[in-house]
């Protein structure tokens, strides 16, 4: 009789193709998740695994069982028999020289091992005390399809790991929630990427099609950001192409005078993350932070001292064009000709 686990094996293929059809609804719903989901569902690995799974499961319920668990002992009993004999027949002789030979007793051999399951390795007992302080291990798989992952990289100069730098908002590996700032990258689809140099990294995450597998070890202390996003209008024009302080130019965000800017994150003290509005792109990019902005004018050795530089301020539906006044008075502050902007040199991420 088929038990009911005997059915769900059978039709694992078939399930998952309902799962992802009603992924595919959530989907036109626009539901958050929704999208890597279906990605992940739809991968073709996944579904070659799930078949492969489903051959074997049939395979183990349908193989014929062994008639005895251990066919050399009867070799031996038999030809144990035939020389207890007087006098054997020509068969019984002909029957003694052919159980005798080592191809049989080979033969034999292997259809114990087969029988009695003794082809399985033998794993190494684990030990009485483990150590408390080894750093757990994750495995992280993720859906590209030609999109950028959404995550800086920066290599430590002392010891040579990989880490995470930052994770775009509303990137790849944002909207999976499985990286993490600080998470350390000890593989990437098998390859060891330790003491490699970020661009090289970026060369292997460049060259991956389908699905990337990471090896990572996460941070300790994972920080949770609760920040409500804060709008702002944009006074002048920015290119990060030309701004050699950027810590990565190509997770930059360009805007000009008048942009509508809504700024997601501000947990990084020299560089925020924002949208232009209205969205365009799901993901935000890299924006100078207000403080770092500040800073740079009090030099005040970059830009002309008559001019009135306001870069950024805060929005609301009141503002318009003219009035350049602030409700709490502060201003965030830079030169009207980005290209003239010269900050001191940082240490830089890779995307």
């Amino acid at each position: 009789m088929i038990t009911m686990r005997e059915t769900m094996e059978d039709g694992v293929s078939e399930v998952l193709s309902s799962v992802v059809e009603d992924v595919s609804e959530a989907v036109n719903r626009n539901i958050s998740g929704s999208q890597l989901l279906h990605e992940l569902l739809s991968a073709p690995w996944l579904r070659a695994l799930l078949k492969i799974y489903e051959c074997l499961m049939q395979f183990q319920r349908l193989s014929p069982s062994p008639l005895l668990p251990c066919a050399s002992g009867l070799l031996f009993e038999i030809m144990a028999i035939i020389q207890r004999a007087h006098r054997p027949s020509a068969e019984a002789r002909e029957l003694y020289n052919l159980l005798s030979s080592p191809h049989v007793q080979a033969l034999l051999s292997s259809h114990d091992s087969v029988a009695q399951s003794d082809y399985l390795p033998v794993l190494s007992p684990l030990p009485d005390e483990l150590p408390e302080d080894e750093e757990a291990m994750r495995i992280v798989c993720l859906v590209k399809n030609n999109q950028p992952l959404g995550a800086t990289i920066r290599r430590d100069e002392v010891t040579g790991d990989i880490y995470i730098a930052r994770v775009i908002h509303g990137g790849l590996a944002d909207r999976s929630g499985l990286l993490h700032p600080g998470d350390l990258i000890v593989e990437v689809n098998g390859n060891s990427v330790v003491g490699l140099e970020p661009e090289k990294v970026i060369q292997i995450l460049n060259s991956s099609i389908g699905t990337i597998l990471f090896k990572v070890i996460p941070r300790s202390t994972q920080v949770t950001s609760s920040q409500k996003p804060v709008y702002m209008r944009a006074m002048v024009d920015y290119c990060p192409l030309q701004d050699s302080s950027i810590p990565c130019p190509d997770a930059g965000m360009a805007f000009i005078r008048g942009d509508l800017l809504e700024v997601v994150d501000q947990s990084d003290a020299l560089w925020w993350q924002a949208r232009k509005l209205p969205c365009g792109a799901s993901f935000a990019g890299l924006i100078p932070s207000a403080s770092m902005l500040r800073s740079k004018h009090k030099e005040q050795w970059w830009c002309h001292p008559s001019q009135v530089h306001s870069c950024i301020r805060p929005y609301s539906l009141a503002d318009n064009d003219e009035d350049l006044t602030h409700a709490d008075g502060k201003r965030i502050l830079t030169g009207n000709n980005s290209s003239l902007i010269q900050f001191d040199a940082l240490k830089t991420d890779s995307y």
